[in-house]
C-alpha cells in the first residue's frame, strides 16, 4: 500500500508529508519504503488514490535532459494538484526541481 505520512512528529525524520510504502500489522503501519522497518500509526497515513509513477530508488532521466540519469530519492504529495512529484539525485547531488510524472521518464 502507498499513503502519505501526516504525523508532526515526523518531521525530525524527513518523512512529514512524504509518500511511504507500507504494509499493515497488527493494526499498524510497517514502512518499507523509503526507510524500513519503521512503525507508524495507522491513523497517521492517508492512502494514496492512485500508486506512484515511481518508486524509490528507481533511475529516471528529465524529460528535457534524457542524456542525464539520476535517482528517485524523495516522493511527495502535491496536495492542490493532487499528484506525487519527485526529488532526484543526480551524481550524488539533490536536484532543486520538483518533477512530475510528466517531466520524468524510467531508465530501467
Amino acid at each position: 500500500m502507498w499513503g502519505i505520512r501526516l504525523d508532526g512528529k515526523a518531521w525530525e525524520d524527513g518523512l512529514f508529508q512524504a509518500v511511504v510504502q507500507y504494509k499493515i500489522d497488527n493494526s499498524k503501519a510497517l514502512v518499507m519504503s523509503p526507510k524500513a522497518n519503521y512503525e507508524l500509526d495507522i491513523k497517521r497515513i492517508r492512502e494514496l488514490p492512485a500508486l506512484p509513477r515511481f518508486v524509490y530508488g528507481e533511475q529516471v532521466s528529465p524529460c528535457n535532459h534524457p542524456d542525464m540519469t539520476g535517482v528517485i530519492i524523495g516522493i511527495r504529495w502535491h496536495f492542490k494538484r493532487n499528484c506525487c512529484f519527485y526529488t532526484i539525485s543526480i551524481n550524488g547531488k539533490t536536484k532543486s526541481k520538483r518533477y512530475f510524472d510528466d517531466d520524468l521518464i524510467s531508465t530501467t
